[in-house]
């Protein structure tokens, strides 16, 4: 069996930086409900699309434009670099209930950790993928919103017990709750394998879990009232605050990165970012990362067949059998794929980043579950 252990200590080497406005947002709208159209002039923070469930956040302008495009995948906003935004929400005075969940909600909050009532509420601290150090330093520099968004969450959640789980021998603590130390290792940061680090249970009942960069931002829209307009970026060993939609060329052309012909640029992290389709796309909210790979640094990824080894099934940390679930997806076969463990996957990227063959495992399986998700909602519909 091969053992790889990936270390998750990425400790901040400053303090957060902050990005050069980029005069075009290309903001990803795909799978949303799109809520403005072409030629409409946006302040920031404006509304621009809705998430299609119950608990998704919406989407808001990180920046004053006009949209000057609108298609399937994106929306483009040419950026006006005016001061105009929108009228805050009082959150902190509403009480707890429907009313308060519905404003987060339209402020970009996702809402899913926080409705009902839990007895137990765990922050995840640790970082989300090895080379992504944000969470780190997020518990070290964002005290007063994490602070903010602790209160908001046991606010509505009214849990007996909260529990921040943070890399073990890392001397951080946020207000409220208990630190425990975990193994800072991949993929330990996944939230089922956290529940169970700080629990010693798997999927506990009445059970919540809000990762720390999720937490901030309830915090900071708990504190200005405004929408959620940033991500928070771990880039070539800083960390960035950039505003959603920004295109990864001007993150290139800002930071002075060189990238040469064949290169692979990854949006979120190692195990489970995804590669961009082009330079003019937009960070996404949960982009928490971005990685230049050269092109002969890893063997690409083919449609080849599987070679039966094994590895994938050693790797899973969900115990399901990754190679069967693929090839399911791979032929569109996928009640098949959902009884061999389909449903169960973390999407950790193991399989795909160990696979000898190389084969897209995870791409298959989050094509599976795309598909089955549309096939769910055009029944309602």
């Amino acid at each position: 069996m091969l053992k790889i252990h990936y270390s998750l200590d990425q400790k901040p080497a400053d303090s957060i930086r902050d990005l050069e406005p980029p005069k075009v947002l290309n903001i990803s709208v795909r799978n949303l409900v799109l809520k403005t159209k072409k030629g409409s002039v946006l302040a920031k923070g404006d509304l621009v699309a809705e998430h299609p469930s119950p608990c998704g956040g919406a989407c808001h302008a990180a920046l004053g434009g006009k949209v000057k495009a609108v298609n399937y995948h994106s929306l483009t906003v040419e950026c006006s670099g005016g001061a105009e935004t929108v009228e805050p929400v009082d959150v902190a005075s509403m009480g707890k209930g429907s009313e308060l969940i519905r404003a987060l909600q339209e402020l970009g909050v996702d809402v899913s950790p926080l409705s009902g009532r839990a007895e137990v509420l765990v922050i995840n601290g640790l970082n989300p993928e090895p080379g992504v150090s944000v969470a780190q330093q997020l518990l070290r520099d964002g005290g007063e919103e994490l602070r903010a968004g602790l209160d908001m969450a046991r606010k509505l959640l009214s849990p007996d017990r909260t529990i921040l789980a943070a890399p073990k021998g890392e001397a951080v603590s946020i207000p409220g709750a208990e630190t425990v130390g975990i193994r800072a290792k991949y993929p330990y940061s996944l939230d089922a394998l956290v529940v169970r680090a700080v629990t010693r249970k798997e999927f506990p009942e009445h059970t919540r879990v809000i990762n720390v960069m999720d937490l901030f931002d309830l915090g900071k829209v708990a504190l200005t009232g405004l929408p959620v307009t940033e991500t928070f970026m771990t880039i070539d060993g800083h960390n960035y605050r950039v505003p959603v939609g920004t295109p990864v060329r001007h993150i290139l052309e800002a930071l002075e990165l060189n990238v040469e012909p064949g290169d692979t640029i990854v949006l979120g992290g190692p195990f489970r970012g995804e590669s961009i389709y082009s330079l003019d796309q937009g960070v996404k909210k949960e982009d928490y990362g971005m990685f230049i790979t050269s092109s002969d640094a890893i063997p690409e990824v083919q449609d080849a067949a599987c070679m039966n080894c094994g590895e994938c099934v050693l790797q899973c940390p969900a115990r399901v059998q990754p190679h069967l679930i693929s090839r399911y997806a791979e032929y569109e076969r996928f009640e098949e794929a959902e009884r061999y463990g389909l449903n169960s996957c973390f999407e950790c990227g193991l399989c795909a980043f160990n696979c000898f063959a190389r084969r897209p495992l995870l791409q298959y399986i989050r094509f599976a579950k795309a598909q089955i998700r549309a096939k769910g909602q055009g029944t309602k519909a």
